[in-house]
């Protein structure tokens, strides 16, 4: 009992021996530490959510690496940009591949807190969604909301700030069947976490 006592008051006397030392031996090491420091002091900044969108939610990646001011991830190639808001959600596909790309829309899946939709398109329309190809060194922009909020010519909000401003979450999915060239498609699935700022 005495030895786990001992181990739990060491850790933390370690960690700030070394964060000491970075600081007072600043002089002698002087690139190296500093960069350690300034990882170690930014590190939470730079996992932090990375979008906020216009009602002042942020949304971040909850499986990927999040970049400074967008959601943004690369894959294979190709580039897959979000713009969220809390009605529906713009996704921007760039095909830097040297194939034509295929996204079967109807396949694709909106889930929101584990409740799972299929995709509809905005503005509202009465057509099912279509399978676009994009061609090599080009993109599409499609908006996007999940098709169980569509009721009539009125899209539902996915979230709302009401909500995450007492506490909550929204967790938001998005899985893109894509097929590049002849090959069968692959589901790619996007996590999102939705928090107030």
């Amino acid at each position: 009992m005495a030895l786990i006592t001992y181990i739990l008051i060491a850790i933390p006397v370690c960690l700030l021996a070394i964060i000491l030392w970075l600081c007072f031996d600043y002089w002698k090491y002087k690139r190296k530490n500093h960069f350690i420091l300034l990882i170690l002091l930014f590190y939470p900044i730079l996992s932090y959510a990375q979008h906020t969108d216009k009602a002042q939610c942020k949304i971040s990646f909850s499986s990927y690496a999040n970049q400074p001011g967008k959601l943004e991830y690369t894959q294979d190639g190709i580039i897959y940009r979000f713009t969220p808001e809390s009605n529906a959600w713009e996704i921007t596909i760039k095909n830097n591949t040297n194939k034509d790309i295929r996204i079967n829309w109807e396949k694709a899946s909106f889930i929101i807190n584990g409740k799972a939709s299929g995709v509809g398109f905005c503005p509202v329309t009465a057509d099912s969604p279509p399978t676009d190809v994009i061609k090599e060194k080009s993109e599409i922009t499609r908006t996007v909301t999940a098709s169980n909020l569509i009721k009539g010519k009125k899209v539902n909000k996915i979230y709302s700030k009401r909500n995450l401003k007492r506490g909550g979450r929204t967790s938001v999915n998005i899985v893109l069947p894509i097929g590049i060239g002849n090959q069968p498609q692959f589901f790619h699935i996007f996590n999102f976490v939705v928090t107030a700022n």
